[in-house]
């Protein structure tokens, strides 16, 4: 057995992952918010996902006692962060370091299946550049950027359907349906090629009538599935909360956050439409996603029969037609199409091939190729993605002050985290009127409300969520209450944008503060505020202290 593991790692294959790793864990250190290369991740989306997480792990029920609409699996994931480390990313730093070394482990199996191993090599070296590219890919710790590698496999699935069907191990069988169940339980949207596949194959091999694969998809995909799925199952169950789950992952994501109202037939139309928007808006995403997609599909050296091309074509137009399903143009999020990405993978290894064709590397310890690789990949890196501008190695920089210092500054989260904790008052919190702005994470607070933020929805949608948090600042019931404005605008005079009434704006900002100001003071008093930039919006944050 240790022989056979010193083997292991002692192979080729092993020396091609470590090379990923070393890749993915120095390139994410740069390009991910969640690195400790920056002073904080400011994403709202984020900090909600950590601060659900932590409310989890001090026993509040999902859907039930705290209100947020994202699937269990993302609050699982980041409540076992708050566990490691209760007021940092660290963890989902490395989780995303991995998620890029599966997805270039992928790329270069997936390669390997068209060129030669030391060319399919170069491939896995290159693809972070398709992966990271901004703002698809913005803050880091999505959905979408988790599921890459997940649907990275399935194409490589039906990669290997297509040059044996019959051969294909059981256990891929059981990966896609595991991974089926957790998209289902993190974000359903994404589901579309796993539908697609199931239901091509299903109707291909009906119709070849071969039952014994047909069980074996069926069967391991079924269990696969169930391993996901029922221990969910069991919480909602023992917490009496499948309601809640309906209510809100459900319910509340199809008739409020998705924007559209129109017919399915609409809805797909609508979808399809922005997918053709977005390969238009940039002469890479035309190439790779629509040039590089009909390449493939009528020559016959990568999809090499009727059934390849027939099925990588149902999966890739289901998968991004319906990641977008429900919303309109106005209201989709560019990190939502980040899912479109992986599909731009077997068209950049067809064009490469004719550049690696030419190239002198034959073997896999060619150190010269591959180090120039290695750097072309770095600065293709730093090409598609400019996170690295508001890390520590620009001090001082727009995301932290708006002050120009030389004197080391930190941002709002960090100043306001520091001074509630060392107040050696009772850490309730109140995030109003805003996407979770990072408090909770900083000071550490436990939510112990059910509406601990506002959500990017108008609030004639749902008037329960701001009246709810007016309620609480009415009632003093917690003992800091933390929100934002425009920069120069006071709590008074803040009233939100004219266009957008009762909605947060860019910037994360509130829908006004004016109305609710006169309550605020009632009871409660003026601590600090601190300016700095968030999305190219000047924002002034401001903390308030329960009065004695």
């Amino acid at each position: 057995m240790l022989a056979r593991i010193k083997a292991k790692l002692g192979s080729a294959e092993a020396q091609y992952l470590a090379l990923f790793a070393i890749l993915g864990f120095f390139i994410m250190l740069f390009c991910s918010y969640t690195s400790p290369a920056f002073y904080f991740d400011y994403s709202p989306d984020n900090n909600a996902f950590f601060t659900t997480g932590k409310a989890m792990m001090h026993g509040q029920v999902l859907y039930k006692d705290i209100f947020e609409q994202k699937g269990p699996y993302v609050y699982l994931l980041h409540g076992l962060v708050y566990l490691v480390s209760h007021r940092s990313f660290i963890l989902i730093y490395g989780v995303e370091a991995l998620t890029l070394i599966a997805a270039m482990y992928l790329t270069y199996r997936i390669a390997r299946l068209i060129l030669p191993t030391p060319q399919a090599l170069l491939m896995g070296i290159l693809s972070p550049a398709l992966f990271l590219y901004h703002p698809y890919y913005d803050y880091g710790d999505t959905v979408e950027f988790f599921a890459v590698p997940l649907i990275l496999s399935l194409i490589y699935l039906v990669l290997l359907l297509a040059e044996d069907r019959q051969g294909v191990q059981s256990w891929w069988y059981f990966l896609q349906g595991l991974f089926v169940g957790i998209i289902f339980l993190s974000k359903y949207t994404l589901l579309g090629g796993w539908i697609a596949f199931y239901l091509f194959m299903l109707v291909a091999l009906i119709r070849d009538r071969d039952w014994p694969l047909l069980r074996r998809l069926v069967g391991w995909s079924l269990l696969g599935f169930l391993v996901a799925t029922v221990p969910w199952a069991i919480y909602f169950a023992v917490t009496h909360s499948f309601g809640a789950l309906i209510n809100v992952y459900f319910l509340f994501n199809m008739r409020i956050y998705m924007t559209s109202s129109v017919s399915a037939f609409s809805n797909l139309l609508q979808s399809t439409s922005l997918l053709s928007q977005f390969f238009l808006s940039d002469v890479v995403f035309f190439v790779l996603g629509l040039v590089g997609t009909l390449v493939i599909a009528f020559r016959t050296d990568i999809l090499k029969n009727s059934f390849a091309k027939s099925l990588y074509l149902v999966v890739f137009l289901s998968s991004d037609v319906l990641a977008l399903y429900g919303y309109s143009s106005g209201n989709v999020f560019q990190y939502y199409q980040l899912v479109y990405f992986p599909f731009f993978v077997l068209p950049f290894i067809y064009f490469c091939r004719f550049f690696f064709d030419r190239q002198t590397i034959v073997r896999t310890d060619d150190a010269g190729p591959i180090l120039v690789t290695i750097l072309i990949s770095l600065f293709l890196v730093l090409g598609v993605n400019n996170n690295f501008t508001s890390s520590r190695l620009f001090p001082n920089n727009a995301s932290v002050t708006d002050r120009h210092t030389t004197v080391p500054q930190e941002p709002a989260q960090i100043q306001f985290g520091n001074l509630m904790r060392r107040s050696g008052q009772p850490l309730t919190l109140l995030n109003y009127g805003s996407i979770d702005m990072g408090f909770y994470t900083a000071s550490g607070a436990v939510p112990d409300q059910y509406y601990f933020q506002n959500y990017n929805i108008p609030a004639r949608s749902d008037p329960t969520i701001l009246a709810d948090q007016l309620r609480s600042i009415r009632r003093a019931k917690t003992e800091w209450v933390v929100f934002n404005t425009p920069k120069g605008k006071s709590p008074q005079a803040w009233t939100g944008i004219s266009y957008r009434p009762g909605q947060i704006s860019d910037g994360n900002l509130n829908p006004g503060t004016a109305k609710m100001s006169r309550v605020l003071y009632q009871h409660y008093r003026y601590v600090t505020k601190h300016t700095q930039s968030f999305e190219n919006v000047n924002v002034t944050y401001w903390l308030f202290q329960r009065k004695s």
